[in-house]
C-alpha cells in the first residue's frame, strides 16, 4: 500500500479526531461568570441558547501555531490572521439540547500555511487562504457555495465551490472543473501543476479547521458530566484480532477536569486518547489535547448564553486548545494482524483559541 498517496486521498481521515460531531451537543453554561447584566440577588433566569451564533478561531497567544506533520514527507503550519470568523445555526431542544445545524465562513477573513520538506517540493513556502465570498455548508456535508483564493507572491488560484465539486482558476484565466473526489485527489498527482495541488491542500487545511472546531465544540457536551463523575472514560473500538505490535487491544478517551468545586472561567481539562482505535477509518490516536482557560459568560437579565469557549481572543489572554497528538494508519495484513506502516504517523502539535459568541 501506498501510504502517501492513501493518506492524501482522505481529507477527513486525516485530519479528525474520533469523536461524535453531529451528536446532539447540551451546551454547559454554569451563569456564574457575569457576563451582560447583573442579577442584583435576583433568583436567576433560566439558561436560553439562541438559535444562532458567531463563532472565532486564533492563534494561541502564549503558545505555537497550529502544526501538522505527516511523516516525515513535510509540514503544514497553520497561521491565523488576526480571528477566523464563521456563523452557526443551530437547533435548541427541550433541556437545551442543541444540533448544529449549518455554518458559514465569513468572507474578507484569511490564514496562511506554510509548507516544508526535509527533501524539497514544488509545495513548500508561505501561502495565504482569503475567503473572497461567504462559504456555506450543512454540518457533515460538503459545502455548497463561496469563494477562496490561495495566493502566492507569484499566483492567485481562485476556488469557486459549486454544488458538486469546484472550479479551479490561475491569475483570472480558464476555469476548470472538478468534483469533490477529483479536487481531493489532485494533492497526490506529481504529475500536475502545483498550483493545482496547492489548491487542493488549501482545500484539505479548510476542511481541517472545521473539523478541529466543531470537534473542541463537541467536547463542551460532555463537561458537566466530567465535573460530576471525573475524571469520564469512554472506551473505544477493540481489535478483534491482534493489534499492532505494543498497541492494546482496547484503548480509550479520558477527560480530566483540573478545577474543582463548580465549572468556572479559568478551568483547565486533559482530552487524553490512549491507543483509542477507529474501526470504521482504521485509524488509531494517540496523545492528549489541553483544553485550557475555559471562558463562559450569561446576560443574568436575560439568561442568554453570550459566549463560551476555550482562551481568550484578546491580546495576552491565556489558554486555548493545545494538541501533542497523533494519528496512525492502520493496515490488516494477510494472516488478519493489523500493523502501522511506516510513514503512516500524523503529528499535531500547537494550537488555537475558540470561542462562540452571541452575534
Amino acid at each position: 500500500m501506498n501510504t502517501r498517496s492513501n493518506r492524501f486521498r482522505r481529507w477527513r481521515v486525516l485530519w479528525l479526531i474520533p469523536v461524535a460531531v453531529l451528536a446532539a451537543l447540551s451546551i454547559v453554561a454554569t451563569g456564574g461568570s457575569g457576563g451582560g447584566g447583573d442579577n442584583g440577588g435576583d433568583v436567576e433566569a433560566p439558561l436560553v441558547i439562541l438559535p444562532n451564533y458567531n463563532f472565532f478561531l486564533g492563534n494561541l497567544n502564549n503558545g505555537a501555531p497550529l502544526t501538522v506533520a505527516v511523516g516525515d514527507e513535510f509540514t503544514v503550519t497553520v497561521d491565523f490572521d488576526g480571528l477566523l470568523a464563521g456563523n452557526l445555526d443551530l437547533n435548541v431542544g427541550v433541556g437545551n439540547t442543541v444540533t448544529f445545524l449549518s455554518y458559514l465562513l465569513y468572507t474578507n477573513h484569511s490564514f496562511d500555511l506554510t509548507v516544508t520538506s526535509a527533501e524539497g517540493s514544488p509545495l513548500d513556502g508561505t501561502f495565504a487562504i482569503n475567503f473572497t465570498d461567504d462559504i456555506v455548508a450543512t454540518v457533515g456535508d460538503a459545502p455548497t457555495s463561496g469563494t477562496f483564493t490561495v495566493v502566492t507572491a507569484i499566483e492567485t488560484v481562485t476556488v469557486t465551490i459549486l454544488a458538486d465539486g469546484v472550479q479551479l482558476a490561475l491569475n483570472g484565466g480558464v476555469p476548470i472543473d472538478y468534483t469533490w473526489d477529483e479536487f481531493t485527489n489532485l494533492l497526490d498527482d506529481e504529475l500536475i501543476e502545483p498550483w493545482q495541488r496547492r489548491a487542493s491542500l488549501a482545500g484539505g487545511a479548510v476542511e481541517f479547521i472545521i473539523v478541529q472546531f466543531f470537534n473542541v465544540a463537541d467536547i463542551l457536551d460532555e463537561l458537566e458530566l466530567v465535573t460530576l463523575n471525573n475524571p469520564f472514560v469512554e472506551t473505544c473500538d477493540m481489535f478483534t484480532v491482534a493489534p499492532p505490535d505494543g498497541v492494546l487491544a482496547q484503548g480509550e478517551i479520558t477527560v480530566t477536569w483540573l478545577g474543582s468545586g463548580e465549572l468556572s472561567d479559568g478551568d483547565d481539562f486533559t482530552w487524553q486518547f490512549t491507543q483509542c482505535w477507529d474501526q470504521d477509518d482504521e485509524e488509531l490516536f494517540n496523545g492528549t489535547v489541553t483544553l485550557q482557560d475555559y471562558t463562559e459568560s450569561v446576560d443574568f437579565n436575560t439568561g442568554v448564553l453570550f459566549d463560551i469557549g476555550f482562551g481568550g481572543l484578546g491580546a495576552g489572554a491565556p489558554g486555548g486548545v493545545i494538541f501533542d497528538f497523533t494519528i496512525s494508519e492502520t493496515v490488516e495484513d494477510q494472516d488478519g494482524a493489523w500493523t502501522i506502516p511506516a510513514g503512516g504517523v500524523i503529528t499535531i502539535s500547537g494550537g488555537f483559541v475558540l470561542n462562540i459568541q452571541r452575534p
